[in-house]
Order: C-alpha cells, then structure tokens, then sequence
C-alpha cells in the first residue's frame, strides 16, 4: 500500500435476517460516503464486513435485546 492511502475498514454488527441485497446496498452507500469525504481512497481499498449477532448477545439500555418484553 502507498504512503498516504488509506484503508477504512467498516464492521457492521446487525441481528440477523437481513438478505445478501441489503448488506449489499449497505456497503455501497458507505463505500460512496468514504468516497465523498475521502476522494483519494480507491473502492478497492475501502472493506466492509457484517457480523450478524443473535438477540440474546446484545443489550440495549441496560436490557438483553431477548428479554426486551419481560
């Protein structure tokens, strides 16, 4: 990699569902925002991964997403 050529690495953790299109739309639209505010930065150079994580993993204010009815 050149000097002054940056990588951005994006990881996006979602529940899981979400179609192969969707992600793919997703990392588009952040490939374009990086491409705006960082023109030099070729596609091929911008990464992004989507790790999907089951309900019962995350918590949200304080709550366990599973338990959110309780």
């Amino acid at each position: 990699m050149k000097r002054g050529v940056y990588m951005p690495y994006i990881s996006i953790s979602l529940f899981p569902g979400q179609s192969k299109e969707v992600k793919a739309r997703i990392a588009e639209k952040f490939t374009k925002v990086i491409n705006e505010e960082a023109p030099n930065v070729p596609d091929q150079n911008i990464w992004v991964t989507f790790s999907e994580i089951p309900a019962d993993e995350w918590s949200i204010g304080g709550k366990m997403c599973a338990n959110k009815n309780d």
